[in-house]
């Protein structure tokens, strides 16, 4: 159905197209030697709106059709026999009828396509809220574009909470894209909404989401074997999900992290925690997800390097030790950017990978919102619109309550 929503857009100029196409017929069959019939080629117009034009366009050629027979074969005279004039009104006749038939059930398939879309945009809008949230003194923005046509979502998520241990925001990236990744990413989204309000910790938060995925995992193994399709029926990674993730939670620096470990001291801290009231700790912990970047005031910009990345949800089994927590001090001026590998690995039709780390160079002094902008619409110029994963960026900015207007 894309290449009819694409040729739509050129209705409103073939439409016109086919009327004059019939009116030739017309006045080539009268002008004309008897001998040179071209009545019998009138049923192309309807033919051609049958697939690229809307289905009263498609009945108002097929009538129009008609007429033209009915005009070269009553008004204008002919050498055809009676039987070869029945035959040639008959076949077109059935090419118009065919026609319309083809017309009325493609119009029928995109009224239920788009009654299933809205359906399907109202449960992806439950399974990710839009963008800007706010949580506390964090306000988190950015951008989703999924890979999978007719879809909002599909292998990404990302979730902003508020709780009374401080904001706490994911972002990950599920094993596959599109549709299909929809339920092992639900599973680690519930696990991560309701750890984050029970557990102050972020290594317990981390934990909770890997039991939810397991859990997935099994139900879904358990289906398919149920199904008699658990022997490898199915596309391969079906089976089996990970998610790559990072999970951020912002600490007073005059309250101490929640999560035990060593600060980062290669990343700028401006001054470090000297001033309790206008510095905060992040709390990083890295499931194997793309580095985030710190954005300072001035345009620097720095990858944030953990100091041992973790595994992928869903193979912490394979660790001897919990995910190191990574901890950095963040001024009000600082921002955090975390993407997806969507963003990172988007290719352009030569095959080149999209210079992420040289385009935030140049924007790290642009406000959030110009930022993510540019940066969605350079992505899309990047790779010509084809998106090869589902895409997301996050822009953390750390806002005290009194900095925002109303």
């Amino acid at each position: 159905m894309a290449w009819r929503e694409r040729t739509r857009a050129h209705t409103s100029r073939i439409f016109p197209v086919l009327l004059v196409y019939l009116a030739l017929i017309v006045l080539i069959d009268s002008v004309t030697p008897r001998s040179l019939r071209l009545d019998v080629f009138a049923a192309l117009a309807p033919l051609i709106a049958a697939a690229v034009c809307t289905y009263r366009q498609t009945l108002v050629l097929g009538l129009l059709d008609l007429v033209v027979m009915a005009i070269t074969h009553g008004v204008i005279p002919d050498s055809l026999v009676p039987l070869n004039r029945v035959a040639s009104l008959l076949g077109n006749t059935l090419m118009v009828g065919a026609s319309i038939a083809v017309a009325r059930l493609l119009r029928d398939r995109e009224e239920l396509l788009a009654q299933v879309r809205a359906t399907g945009e109202a449960a992806q809008r439950a399974l990710l809220r839009e963008l800007p949230l706010r949580s506390g003194d964090m306000v988190v923005d950015g951008f989703y574009v999924s890979s999978q046509q007719g879809a909002l979502v599909g292998g990404d998520i990302y979730e902003v909470v508020d709780t009374p241990y401080g904001p706490r925001v994911l972002i990950g990236d599920v094993q596959g894209k599109g549709l299909r990744a929809l339920g092992a990413g639900a599973a680690v989204l519930t696990s991560f909404r309701e750890a984050a309000y029970h557990l102050r910790s972020l290594s317990g938060g981390v934990k909770a989401m890997e039991v939810g995925l397991r859990r997935y995992n099994s139900a879904h193994r358990r289906d398919r074997d149920a199904n008699g399709d658990g022997d490898g029926g199915g596309s391969e990674g079906e089976e089996e999900r990970f998610v790559t993730a990072l999970v951020f939670g912002l600490e007073r620096a005059d309250s101490g992290p929640a999560d035990s470990g060593p600060v980062d001291s290669d990343v700028p801290a401006d001054g470090d925690a000297s001033d309790p009231a206008d510095t905060v700790w992040l709390v990083l912990i890295d499931c194997g997800h793309v580095r985030p970047y710190l954005l300072q005031a001035d345009g620097t910009v720095s990858e944030l390097e953990p100091a041992e990345p973790g595994l992928p949800l869903g193979l912490g089994d394979l660790m001897g030790a919990p995910r190191p927590v990574q901890h950095v001090p963040i001024h009000p001026d600082t921002r955090v950017f975390a993407c997806t590998d969507g963003v990172t690995e988007a290719r352009s039709p030569a095959g080149e990978f999209y210079p992420l780390a040289d385009r935030l160079g140049g924007w790290a002094s642009l406000p959030t919102p110009e930022l993510l902008r540019r940066l969605r619409e350079d992505l899309d110029t990047h790779t010509k619109g084809r998106l090869q994963d589902d895409a997301a960026a996050l822009v953390l900015e750390h806002v005290p309550e009194q900095r925002v207007p109303g």
